[in-house]
């Protein structure tokens, strides 16, 4: 029988929680899952509570971090939206759903998500046109966000350009018109 690694534990349990909630994250689904003991289990982790920071560590590495650093790669701005938009659409919505599921009830989850959003919302502000007031980019890029929220909230396993995705950047676009500033007009002085 292989050897079971700190990894596979984490995997497992993403697996789960990915699949069936919060409520599946039990030591003895998880040692069912991978034909393991508890003691195996404990050879690796104290116990749920740092399994449940290392899956959280997993998900914000790489529903965060990686799309993040795919994007930032780019060298335009119009290449990094692109960039970041393939990304994510390759994410496991569902999964995400579900940690922010879990995050509802417990605070460890919770900080992660809180900490997550922050950062998302953070690299999309980045993106955004440096002439635009710093106030309207922070709201630009949190409806972007919110837009992105309700798309997996309307079609979690629709991950490759969703029809509730597309029909919510629409909306985002009417809403707040342009990213880019209007050109103010040089009015000729009168002499």
């Amino acid at each position: 029988m292989a050897r079971t690694h700190r990894d596979d534990w984490i995997e497992a349990g993403l697996s789960l929680l990915g699949r069936e909630g919060e409520a599946a994250l039990t030591l003895e689904r998880l040692c069912a899952a991978l034909g393991r003991t508890k003691g195996s289990f404990y050879h690796h982790f104290e116990g749920m509570p740092a399994l449940g920071s290392a899956m959280l560590a997993a998900w914000e590495q790489r529903h965060t971090d990686v799309p993040i650093a795919a994007a930032s790669r780019e060298r335009s701005v119009a290449r990094r939206r692109r960039s970041l938009d393939a990304a994510v659409k390759q994410l496991d919505w569902a999964l995400d759903l579900e940690v922010r599921a879990w995050a509802r009830r417990d605070p460890q989850a919770r900080e992660a998500v809180a900490r997550v959003d922050g950062r998302r919302i953070a690299y999309l502000e980045g993106l955004l046109p440096r002439q635009l007031p710093p106030a309207r980019r922070a709201a630009i890029a949190t409806l972007e966000y919110c837009a992105f929220l309700g798309a997996m909230h309307l079609a979690p396993q629709d991950r490759h350009g969703s029809a509730a995705e597309a029909v919510l950047y629409e909306a985002l676009r009417a809403l707040i018109g342009p990213a880019t500033p209007p050109r103010t007009r040089r009015r000729a002085r009168a002499g």
